[in-house]
Formats: C-alpha cells, structure tokens, sequence
C-alpha cells in the first residue's frame, strides 16, 4: 500500500468565505482552507464529473471514498518574503508574535482579509431591527497591498494501492462508485480539479478557484493506511488534530472546539437517525501553528486533511 501527491496552486477568482467563529457582530472567516472545505469541493467536483443527474446518495457514496482515498493538506495562501520567494502562509508562532509564512498577523490581514457591512431593512419603514448590522469578513482574490493575484496552494494525495471504500459493509452502490473513482489516475483527478467552489455562498458566485499550476509529482509518500504529510517540519501542526491524538503536556497553542454538521441520505445503522437529515457533533481539536514537544509523535493525513497520530485506524 502506498500513496501518490502532487501539489496544486490556484488563482482566486473570487473572495472567499471560511467560516470561524463571530466576534461580536462580525463574522470572521479563517485565513486558510480547511481540510474538510476541500472534501467537501473534491466530492462535488469528482461526483458532477464521473455521474450525471447524480442524486444525494451518489455524492454521499464518492464522499465516503475521498475521505479514505483522494485525501488533501490544508490549502494556504503564498506569500513572497524579502527576497521575492513565494512561502506557504501557514500560521506559527515566533518572536512573541503570531505570523502566516512571514508576515506577522497583523499585515497578513491587511493584505487579504477584507469585509462588507450588513442588515436587513423593513420594506415599509426602511428602518433596521437592533442588533441586526453585522459586518462580514472574506478573503479577497487579491494582494490588497500590490494588486496582484492571491494564489492558494494544496498537496493532493491519492491512495496507489487496493482502495479503501471507507466502511466494513459497503452497498452495492457504494462499491460501484468506489470502482469507478478507483479507475481515474492521479493524472485524470487533477484534470477534473481544474476548477473548485469553496467556503459559503458559492450559489452567489463567492468561493472560485481556478488551477494555474501543477508541481512535481511524488510517487512514494510514506504512510501505510494514511500518508505522512510531506509538510511536517517535526514541530508546527499544519492541519487541526484532535486533542485524543496529541498529550496537551506536549503541546504549545490553543484548542478550538469545531461544531460538525453533515446532511445523511441513509438511516445510520446505530439506530440514531431514522432517515435524511442533518446530523451533528461537537469535537476539540488543537490549531494548526500550534507547536508540538514531542520527538516521538509522528501524523498522518485522517479523513477531512484532519492529522491524527499515527497508527489510528
């Protein structure tokens, strides 16, 4: 069993909208895509591309095998230092201050983070109910400093071996999809990846990316049943990981709880949804940039691009 990467680099052509969590009447976007938002635009772009007039189970199954297959780093804006190379705008922590690549916080947010204010007004008497201007934050699809084009950049890794169809007792459906995602090469998946919809809004137009650059390909990443990320420096977590993966007394940084909501399409075999809806739960991760102690510890890229200790089925 093995693994095959690539790394992508695409051009925004729109703001983006990455949902964190509110401060006050703002609402924040992250300043990175996560692994999950990437899914979730791998699954919609691979199931349009393989299967006409697919249905909500369709997306469901080829859901269930990206998360095990086609897996992703956490995709970052690149930003150029003094010298004019282009880094990964991955967040850490140096010299007292907080920083994404080389820019500290503060100017990173200044050249990307932008925001609209908003509310709702009564037709009739063209007033406003209190409490209700918000301001909302994107991620501009520009240099706000230069004017140049913000550049998003992500590894791809896809399963070279037998593939994994995610679960112990897959339907036959599921195993027709995982037989037809198993059939594209690396080389065939990236063709469909020309162009992703990420983050909120995509309906309104926000969230595009278009594919300018391909790098080099690897043909033999580490990791057994999940890749080792080719991004780990041995000390800065570049991805969420769950605080059951990670002894805290190891690490340096902060937690942030993550609510998850999934839409099934199929009654849960445990018995707690009957049928279609929406599904919840709440799980505490350690953030990327936080730092980690520990010699010993290695990751490997889970389901979602979440990092999870390796040896964790």
């Amino acid at each position: 069993m093995g693994w095959q990467a690539v790394t992508l680099t695409y051009r925004a052509t729109a703001p983006l909208l990455l949902g964190d969590y509110p401060l006050g009447f703002i609402q924040r976007t992250r300043r990175f895509i996560p692994g999950w938002t990437l899914w979730g635009a791998l699954t919609a772009a691979l199931t349009r591309a393989a299967f006409r007039d697919a249905d909500g189970a369709r997306y469901e199954a080829v859901g269930e095998w990206v998360a095990h297959n086609l897996l992703t780093s956490y995709a970052y804006l690149l930003v150029k230092d003094q010298q004019g190379t282009a880094q990964v705008a991955a967040p850490h922590f140096a010299a007292a201050r907080w920083f994404y690549g080389p820019l500290p916080a503060a100017q990173f947010e200044a050249r990307f983070v932008t925001s609209v204010g908003q509310t709702a007004i009564a037709p009739a008497s063209l007033t406003a109910q209190t409490n209700t201007l918000h301001e909302t934050e994107s991620l501009s699809p520009y240099d706000l400093e230069n004017g140049g084009p913000a550049h998003w950049q992500f590894t791809l890794y896809r399963r070279a071996g037998e593939w994994n169809h995610g679960r112990k007792s897959a339907s036959t459906n599921e195993r027709e999809v995982a037989a037809t995602m198993a059939a594209l090469a690396l080389d065939d998946v990236v063709a469909i990846l020309r162009t992703l919809s990420v983050g909120a809004e995509r309906g309104y137009g926000m969230g595009r990316l278009e594919r300018v650059a391909q790098g080099g390909r690897c043909d033999d990443v580490p990791g057994d049943e999940y890749p080792v990320p080719l991004d780990w420096d041995g000390k800065t977590l570049h991805a969420h990981v769950r605080v059951t993966d990670l002894d805290g007394a190891h690490v340096r940084g902060r937690a942030e709880a993550i609510p998850w909501r999934w839409w099934k399409n199929t009654p849960d075999s445990n018995g707690k949804s009957w049928g279609p809806g929406q599904q919840q739960s709440v799980q505490c991760f350690y953030v990327p940039g936080c730092v980690v102690e520990d010699a010993v510890w290695t990751p490997v890229i889970g389901p979602h691009g979440i990092w999870q200790r390796r040896g964790v089925a």
